[in-house]
């Protein structure tokens, strides 16, 4: 009874930093998010409630990635908090080993790593869509109207409009200028107004401008002559109205099917069945590249007409510098032309096709890169368990200090390894199975050091045993020297 009070008090110990760290490194990733498109997003006018969903979701796409970071900060701070009270001292004098004492927390770690794994095969996918779905429209919609004073503004397509003066009211404006583009051919209408007022329909879908003492010109292009003559026509009205569409700069709603072939927005099987699909469109590509090649540039049918040709009398040709000595200097200039022309075809159709094979190349390592991370995120959150809880115990030392900067140094670092990598591996340059695990590979041994250390109560961090340590040292190298001078 009394062990499964212990477990239960060391959960609520973990449960509570766990949350904590995992909330603070998803607004991490959140705002470095942030900071790198909050050109694209802000001035586009978009409402509040298409903000907040966005928002939303690529806050939860850091879920994720943040995970093994909490893991590691949490578990520094719990067996920190553990050794500075000496409670955990108290748990090994009562005959516990540090193994038992981290039981329940490692099976809460495989819950949570399950969990992980769960989250990235099933929901993130669908989160990713969302999000990427309403980023892109967001990046791709056109900033909001914003006239300004004395400026000519070409937000609005097929329009160019400038405002002398505007009232603070917003609504009465002054000295109006507006150029009609519409038609395509040109600065064909022009509109000129001393007063007016401007306004929007209650569904933001056209901008009305109603303008008053004013005067229209504006050149009739109806009639194929009329392109050079260019007639004008002068219209001077005491009132009209003006309705200009934007739902060219409205934001769209993409269909969500055109991003379901990104790799981060499917599944396990989805990406092995698309890895798959790949493989045998780069085999058949080979072939085709092959069959092409051969035919259009490799054979010389040149080469065999002139072979059979009796008005040169050649029966055997040696080589290529002997047939072009026999032949007549325009006939010889046209076959070397026609060579170089053939041999740059091929040059361009080799180009062509290396840059579809590198296309390809990418979109395969791409899908095996996004299958290996549902895997190597879950095992992560496993492996820096076991590296963030026995350093903890030597460590010996809770709270947001020394903790943070050493699970941040390490988390760094993993992350620097895991990401170099996978570049490394969406470039080709290394294995896919070597590159995503790398990092889990590199870690794991440090993590069996650290808890054989931490087992055996080793003074890791003890400066006085360093000191002690290289004192001997240099009292054996004087003891060592002495003799020496002593003989001198």
């Amino acid at each position: 009874m009394g062990i499964k009070t212990l477990h239960i008090y060391l959960i609520k110990k973990y449960i509570p930093p766990f949350i904590a760290t995992l909330f603070i490194a998803m607004f991490i990733f959140f705002m470095i998010f942030l900071f790198t498109y909050i050109d694209e997003i802000v001035g586009k006018g978009i409402d509040n409630v298409t903000l907040v969903k966005m928002f939303g979701y690529i806050f939860v796409t850091f879920l994720s990635p943040s995970m093994p970071l909490a893991i590691l900060l949490s578990s520094i701070m719990t067996f920190g908090n553990l050794g500075e009270s000496y409670e955990l001292a108290s748990m090994k004098s009562a005959g516990l080993s540090l193994l038992a004492i981290m039981r329940p927390l490692v099976i809460l770690i495989l819950g949570l790593s399950g969990f992980c794994f769960l989250f990235s095969n099933y929901t993130l996918p669908y989160v990713n869509l969302k999000a990427g779905r309403l980023l892109y429209d967001v990046r791709s919609s056109k900033p909001a109207i914003s006239l300004k004073e004395s400026v000519f503004y070409n937000g609005i397509q097929g329009y160019s409009i400038r405002i002398g003066k505007k009232e603070d009211d917003g609504v009465t404006i002054h000295n109006v200028y507006i150029y009609d583009h519409t038609a395509g051919r040109g600065n064909t209408a022009q509109m000129y107004a001393k007063d007016g007022q401007i306004a929007m329909t209650n569904d933001k879908k056209f901008l009305i401008m109603k303008l008053f003492n004013g005067t229209r010109y504006s050149q009739s292009l109806e009639d194929a002559k009329q392109e050079h003559t260019r007639p004008n026509m002068i219209m001077h009205f005491k009132e009209q109205e003006v309705k200009i569409d934007l739902s060219k700069i409205k934001m769209q709603n993409t269909d969500e099917i055109l991003f379901k072939n990104n790799a981060g927005m499917m599944n396990i099987k989805l990406l092995s069945q698309y890895n798959d699909t790949t493989i045998k469109v780069r085999q058949q590509t080979y072939k085709q590249i092959y069959k092409q090649f051969s035919t259009l540039y490799y054979f010389q049918k040149c080469f065999a007409q002139c072979k059979k040709n009796d008005s040169l009398h050649i029966k055997e040709i040696a080589s290529i510098d002997t047939f072009l000595t026999k032949l007549p200097a325009v006939r010889k200039k046209n076959l070397i032309e026609g060579a170089l022309n053939m041999a740059r075809s091929a040059d361009s159709f080799l180009t062509s096709k290396v840059g579809e094979e590198e296309n390809q190349i990418f979109q395969q390592a791409n899908f095996a890169v996004e299958w290996h991370k549902k895997f190597t995120l879950s095992c992560a959150c496993i492996i820096l368990f076991f590296v963030g809880a026995p350093l903890g115990a030597i460590v010996r030392k809770g709270g947001f200090g020394m903790p943070v900067v050493i699970s941040v140094f390490l988390f760094i670092t993993y992350h620097v390894i895991s990401i170099s990598c996978e570049k490394m591996v969406l470039q080709d340059k290394l294995n896919v199975v070597v590159g995503m695990w790398i990092g889990s590979t590199i870690f794991l041994p440090i993590g069996i050091w650290l808890s054989l250390k931490a087992a055996n109560d080793s003074p890791l961090f003890d400066s006085n045993v360093y000191a002690d340590f290289f004192r001997k040292v240099f009292k054996k190298n004087t003891r060592k020297n002495a003799p020496a001078a002593t003989h001198q």
